[in-house]
This record gives structure tokens, C-alpha cells and sequence, in this order.
């Protein structure tokens, strides 16, 4: 009974995520100057060590068995970083006009050790090992046919639950993949790309077999340029979501997908200082095996994004969207919400940035105790709006800080902070008699001392 439990909790868990970020990162700095290497590559390599308190290790509600663990954390990191091109928002910088380059590349490798400082013996057995790639090449960039590679893998670790205890942790590998290709009739303002999409997600912790999953997917875009940095752009992609585990009921399953986005609307610049991404369409996602009404996704998603960079050294923007994605808890969740940020370099080369976002989460299609999941006896403070079905509603909340400051040409000190928020009156009644709550806060304040090049 206990190990069902665990299951549950898991994917409850790792649903939530914090609004701004899908995957646990690694701390890094800004990058320096770099080592030049050839014509047109620069080499960032970098060191960092960060002491950091988490006030909340294991993401849980005070009401929650074994309540709120706080505990203070060491962690070295280490990072190199090799291209032609930076990296914006996971897309490379590559310019659309024609030029004598083979390849526009951009390539990072991040690990860290995470060591908790704590006299509890299950929370320093947290410690773990965290580990990145990032990957972007484009192939002929600019030319009438191209081809593009994204690669993004993680081995990523985080604290489950303190009952769980230090041997079921959220160790986890997080492959993100594509490959594009792109053709460039004409003048070359006309653009006609498709791409393969290729995802997994595999946990190492054996009781949490109902989360992997593998997506594959295709990808295409039609890009007008009717201007040199405005185009008209409309897009479609197709994902098919499998899971590995559980066919049978009373597993807390979850349903394989077919998901389909349409969006299409505007990107570019609308002057010198103002940066506009519109885009808008509609959203389905078909589960498969799921018997419940409404156990499937239909309606409007769409993004607005606005940058403005009053100075060479400050952006600012704001971003409202309403998307839907693919849930380890339910079949899916729906976000309707905003971002809201900007970045500052000082003349004395201090770095400062701050972001937040506040979202309204909606869960649909939960596993139905004694028919999906047999260890959950119900849910408190569900919405339940049709027949037959459950839903959930959060509203997140996140907000980031950072401050960096060179000291010389190598030496950065800097200074973080990291708020989540998820405020939520759900709550899940196991037949064992234990109740989980959802709701948490957590702070996380780190000091970074890096040298980098």
C-alpha cells in the first residue's frame, strides 16, 4: 500500500513544476569574453561554488506528514560552452541572410553536485549528482536548403517526499530532441520548414514506472519576411505521447495522447526598440483509453510576447499565453497566465534581472479512485464541472532574482533567489489514511562565487 502511495505522490509532485521552467537547472553565470578558437568560435569555461538554503527540501505543505524540511546546501558546478552563436529563450541567433558560413553552432555542458548541509540524516542522503546538455546546430544557415539539430538531455535530480526516503529520489533522465529541415525558395523571404520531434522521459527510482514516457512528434512552419526583421509566420505539431506502464485499471495509469497545436500570427520587430511576438490557433489533444467526459483537450491557445530595450544595456518584457500540456498527474493541464521581467547591465558590468509569473493551473481528467487507481479512496475541494469527470485548480506562483558583479576579468560573485509558489486547496485521501495536500511554498537563496572566461 505504501509503495502506491509513493507512486501517486510522484506524479503529483512533478506535475506542478514551478511557472517558470520546465526542468530543474543547473546555477551558471553570465559568460566573459571567452578564448577565441579559430575564426568565428569562443570557448566559455567556468567554475562555480554555491551555498544555498532551501526552505522547503521536499516541496511539501505544512500539513503535510513529516511537515516542511528546511536545510541549508553546498554545490560546485562546472560548465563549458563552445559556438559561433548565443542562445536565446533555447533558440540560436543564427541570422536568416545569406553568407559564406558552413555552421552556426552553440554547444554547453553543465554538472553539479548538490550536498545538503543537515543534521537528518535522510536529507543529506539527498545529495545528488546533475548533469546537462545543450546542443544547436544549424547546417548551411542562411542557404536555399538547411538543416537544423536541437539537442537537450538532463540527468536531473530532486527530493520526493520525506517519507519516501533517501533511496526513492527523483532521479531522472530528460531527453528533448529535433531535427529540421529547412527550404528557402525565391529571394529567400519565403520559408518552408519541417521537423522530427523526439522526447523521453525515464525515471531511475523503479516505483515510479506509470511516468515514463516517449513522445514523438513532427513539426512544420510557413515564414513570410515581408520585411528584413518582420514575418508573418503559421505553424502546426503533431505529438504522440506513450507511456510505458500499465494497461490494466487500478495502477493510477496514464493515458497515451495524440496532441495537436495550430498557431499562426506575427514575429518581428514593430521599430527600433520594440520587439512583438503574436501568435494564436487552437489546441487538441485526444487521450486514448480514458473513459471519463470531458477526458480530452479542445479550445483556444495562443502567446503574446513584447520586449523592449530602451538601452543597448536593458530589456524588459511581458508575456501572456493560454497553453495546455501533457500531465504525469490527469491526462492534462491548462495554463492561462502571464510573465513579466527585464535585465539590466550597470556601467560598473553588474548584472541584474528579475522575473515573475503568476498562472492559473487547471488539471482535467484525474485517475478515478477504484476505477484508475485503486490506493486513492477520493480528493477534497474538487471542481467537478461535468459528469463523471474531476478537475483541479492552482494558481502558481514563481519569482526570480539574480545580481551579478565581475570582479576582474575572470572572478563574478553573485547572489540569487527563487520563489515558488503553488496556492491550491486540493488535497488527496489515501485508503491508508494519509492525506496529501498540494499547496507549498518554497524559498531558495543561493550565494555564488564563479570564475569563468
Amino acid at each position: 500500500m505504501a509503495s502506491r502511495r509513493v507512486i501517486f505522490c510522484a506524479a503529483l509532485g512533478l506535475s506542478l513544476g514551478s511557472a517558470g521552467a520546465a526542468r530543474a537547472d543547473i546555477p551558471q553565470t553570465v559568460d566573459g569574453a571567452g578564448i577565441k578558437v579559430g575564426q568565428r568560435s569562443t570557448l566559455h569555461p567556468g567554475f562555480a561554488l554555491i551555498f544555498g538554503a532551501d526552505s522547503n527540501v521536499f516541496w511539501t505543505n505544512p500539513a503535510d506528514r513529516g511537515g516542511v524540511r528546511p536545510a541549508a546546501y553546498t554545490m560546485p558546478t562546472a560548465w563549458i560552452g563552445v559556438g559561433n552563436r548565443k542562445v536565446r529563450d533555447e533558440v540560436l541567433q543564427s541570422p536568416a541572410e545569406t553568407s559564406n558560413r558552413k555552421v552556426d553552432y552553440n554547444l554547453r555542458v553543465a554538472a553539479g553536485y548538490r550536498a545538503y548541509l543537515a543534521r537528518d540524516e535522510i536529507i543529506r542522503k539527498q545529495s545528488r549528482f546533475n548533469f546537462t546538455l545543450d546542443g544547436h546546430f544549424i547546417f548551411a544557415p542562411g542557404r536555399r536548403f538547411s538543416v537544423a539539430f536541437d539537442e537537450s538531455f538532463a540527468r536531473l535530480a530532486e527530493p520526493r517526499n520525506y517519507a519516501a526516503g533517501p533511496e526513492f529520489n527523483h532521479n531522472r533522465l530528460d531527453h528533448r530532441g529535433a531535427l529540421t529541415f529547412t527550404l528557402r525558395p525565391g529571394g529567400g523571404n519565403l520559408s518552408l520548414s519541417l521537423g522530427y520531434l523526439s522526447e523521453l522521459l525515464y525515471y531511475e527510482a523503479p516505483d515510479i514506472f506509470n511516468a515514463d514516457r516517449v513522445v514523438n512528434g513532427v513539426a512544420t512552419e510557413v515564414k513570410w519576411r515581408f520585411r528584413p526583421k518582420s514575418a508573418i509566420v503559421a505553424r502546426y505539431d503533431f505529438r504522440y505521447t506513450y507511456y510505458f506502464c500499465c494497461t490494466e485499471i487500478g495502477t493510477g495509469r496514464n493515458e497515451d495522447s495524440l496532441a495537436h497545436r495550430v498557431l499562426a500570427g506575427y514575429r518581428g520587430s514593430v521599430s527600433r526598440r520594440l520587439i512583438l511576438e503574436a501568435l494564436f490557433g487552437y489546441g487538441q489533444a485526444d487521450y486514448l483509453y480514458d473513459t471519463q467526459t470531458p477526458a480530452n483537450f479542445k479550445g483556444f491557445i495562443g502567446t503574446t510576447t513584447v520586449s523592449y530595450y530602451p538601452t543597448l544595456r536593458t530589456n524588459i518584457f511581458a508575456r501572456f499565453e493560454r497553453s495546455y500540456n501533457d500531465s504525469l498527474f490527469g491526462n492534462y493541464f491548462t495554463d492561462v497566465g502571464g510573465r513579466l521581467g527585464g535585465a539590466h547591465t550597470f556601467p560598473w558590468r553588474m548584472f541584474a534581472a528579475l522575473q515573475m509569473a503568476v498562472i492559473g493551473r487547471r488539471y482535467e481528467g484525474l485517475p478515478v479512485p477504484g476505477e484508475d487507481i485503486d490506493t486513492v479512496d477520493g480528493y477534497e475541494n474538487v471542481y467537478g464541472d461535468f459528469a463523471g469527470s474531476v478537475a483541479r485548480k492552482d494558481t502558481v506562483f514563481a519569482l526570480e532574482a539574480r545580481l551579478e558583479q565581475p570582479l576582474g576579468k575572470l572572478w563574478v560573485v553573485a547572489l540569487r533567489y527563487d520563489l515558488s509558489v503553488v496556492n491550491s486547496k486540493f488535497r488527496v485521501n489515501f485508503t491508508n489514511g494519509i492525506e496529501d495536500y498540494a499547496g507549498f511554498v518554497k524559498h531558495v537563496v543561493m550565494a555564488i562565487g564563479a570564475v569563468r572566461f
